[in-house]
């Protein structure tokens, strides 16, 4: 079975919120409401009337979660990807958030994000099946307090 809408998954689906519901209840309280539902957070950088670079988030309680960024391979290292992060961060940090995360592959940009504050906070080897790791980074925003 590769559907997850077959008879029968609502009732795990069912499972799960009530499980969620019994041990964490404040937390599920809290995303049931309209001002903490997943708010998007997109920015595209633009130079000589095209797009150069963009970043896709969403922000949700004390995080941003950056999903996608890319620059323009004939554009790297020229800051626009730092430009971009900075923004996304500032934002988010208008928004309430405290913290950001980020998933990677080893080949994407694990060092763009470590010199831009990020930590490590988890790897899982082998992700693609071809070698290569999965990295998951975070870091604490700016002039926000808390630990992660």
């Amino acid at each position: 079975m590769a559907d997850a809408s077959a008879a029968g998954c609502d009732l795990v689906r069912q499972w799960l919120r009530e499980h969620n519901w019994a041990v964490n209840p404040e937390f599920m309280e809290q995303l049931q409401q309209p001002e903490h539902q997943a708010q998007p957070l997109v920015l595209l950088a633009s130079a000589d009337s095209r797009v150069v670079g963009g970043l896709f988030a969403e922000t949700q309680l004390a995080w941003l979660r950056i999903s996608i960024m890319a620059v323009d391979p004939e554009r790297r290292s020229q800051g626009i990807g730092a430009a971009l992060l900075a923004e996304a961060e500032r934002l988010a940090i208008a928004r309430g958030c405290k913290y950001v995360y980020v998933d990677t592959m080893e080949y994407h940009a694990p060092r763009f994000y470590l010199a831009h504050g990020f930590s490590i906070a988890g790897q899982i080897s082998d992700w693609d099946s071809r070698g290569h790791s999965k990295l998951y980074l975070s870091k604490q925003l700016m002039g926000t307090a808390g630990p992660i």
